[in-house]
C-alpha cells in the first residue's frame, strides 16, 4: 500500500502488555504506544482533527496562518500538518519546554515564539494564549485551534483512539487512567471505554506541583504535557471517578523503567500514565485489564533529566 502522504498514516499505533513491572495478583497494564504514531506523540491524532475540521468548517484556507500556544507535542503536531498542507505555522511556547521540542517545530518549517516561564506553568501558558490571541487579532488571517477547548481534540479520542483500544484489546477494560493537558484524551478515551463498560474505573491524572483539580498550587515540573495549570474546557469532569498525583521523581523512574524492562522508550509523562496504572493494577487485582496511553517518544527529552542518570 502507498499512502498519498504521511497524514493518512498517523494512528493504528500498537497496545501492548507490560510484562516484567506488575506483580502476579496485579491486573493486566496495556499500553498504547503513541510514540511510534507519525509526529512522534499522540498530539499528532489532535492536531490533524482539529485542522481537518476548521477546512471542513471554511475557517482556514490558503493564506491561513495557524498560530497555536503548547507547551510542545500539539505544537509539534500542527508544525507537521502546516508542512504536509502547505500552511504557515506559529507556535508559542513556555521557554521550559525540552530543546527538542522546539527544533523539532522549527525543522518542519514553523516559527517558535518563546515566553518566559517564571515558575508558574498556569500563568506562562496563560501568557502563550493571550499572545495567539492578539495576533488572532492583529491578523485576519491567523488561525488559533485552541486545543484546550476544540472539541475536534477530544473527538479525535472518542472516535480513533478509543475505538482502537477496544479492537485490539478484544476483551472488557476495567480500568483506565490519564494524565490531563487539554483534557482531550481523558474525555474521548475515557467515554469510549465506558460506553463499552459503564462500570469502568476512570482516573485523572495530575502532577505534584500542578494538580489544580486537587486545589492545589501551580507551580513548575518536569512532566511536560501536562499539567498546564489550566482546567480545560472540553474537559469532562464527569468520566473520571478519582484524581491521582504523581510526583516528577516517580515518573522519572518509571518512564527509565519502561526503558530497561520493557523495552519502551517513552517520555516523561509516559512514565506519569504508567505510575498510575501500576496503582490501579493493583488495586484492581488479577484477572482485571488497565490500560493507559504512552504519549510520547523519549527522544524528544535527551536535554531533560530523563537521561541525566
Amino acid at each position: 500500500m502507498i499512502y498519498h502522504d504521511v497524514l493518512e498514516a498517523v494512528g493504528n499505533t500498537p497496545l501492548i502488555r507490560l510484562n516484567r513491572m506488575t506483580d502476579p495478583e496485579d491486573a493486566e497494564v496495556l499500553v498504547k504506544f503513541e510514540a511510534v504514531n507519525i509526529g512522534g506523540s499522540v498530539k499528532t491524532r489532535t492536531a490533524l482533527n482539529m485542522i481537518q475540521a476548521a477546512e471542513k468548517d471554511g475557517r482556514i484556507g490558503p493564506d491561513t496562518i495557524i498560530v497555536e500556544p503548547t507547551s510542545g507535542n500539539q505544537g509539534i503536531g500542527l508544525a507537521l500538518i502546516g508542512a504536509v498542507k502547505g500552511y504557515k505555522t506559529r507556535i508559542i511556547m513556555p521557554d521550559s519546554v525540552s530543546e527538542e521540542r522546539r527544533k523539532l517545530v522549527k525543522n518542519y518549517g514553523a516559527e517558535v515564539v518563546l515566553i518566559h516561564d517564571e515558575g508558574n506553568i498556569g500563568a506562562c501558558i496563560e501568557k502563550c494564549m493571550q499572545t495567539a490571541l492578539q495576533m488572532a487579532k492583529d491578523d485576519p488571517n491567523v488561525f488559533v485551534p485552541q486545543q484546550f477547548e476544540n472539541e475536534a481534540n477530544s473527538q479525535a479520542h472518542r472516535e480513533q483512539t478509543g475505538q482502537e483500544i477496544l479492537k485490539q484489546a478484544g476483551k472488557p477494560i476495567h480500568g483506565f487512567c490519564s494524565g490531563i493537558g487539554t483534557g482531550g484524551t481523558i474525555t474521548g478515551v475515557g467515554e469510549a471505554l465506558r460506553e463499552q463498560n459503564p462500570d469502568i474505573l476512570i482516573w485523572a491524572i495530575e502532577p505534584e506541583h500542578a494538580a489544580i483539580l486537587s486545589g492545589k498550587e501551580v507551580g513548575s515540573h518536569i512532566q511536560m504535557g501536562i499539567g498546564d495549570g489550566v482546567i480545560p474546557k472540553i474537559l469532562h469532569q464527569d468520566v473520571y471517578q478519582d484524581i491521582v498525583i504523581v510526583t516528577d521523581e516517580e515518573a522519572l523512574a518509571t518512564a527509565r523503567e519502561l526503558a530497561a524492562k520493557e523495552g519502551l522508550m517513552c517520555g516523561i509523562t509516559g512514565g506519569t500514565n504508567v505510575a498510575a496504572a501500576l496503582r490501579m493494577a493493583k488495586k484492581l487485582g488479577k484477572g482485571k485489564t488497565v490500560v493507559t496511553i504512552l504519549p510520547d517518544t523519549a527522544e524528544r527529552y535527551f536535554s531533560t533529566e530523563l537521561f541525566d542518570a
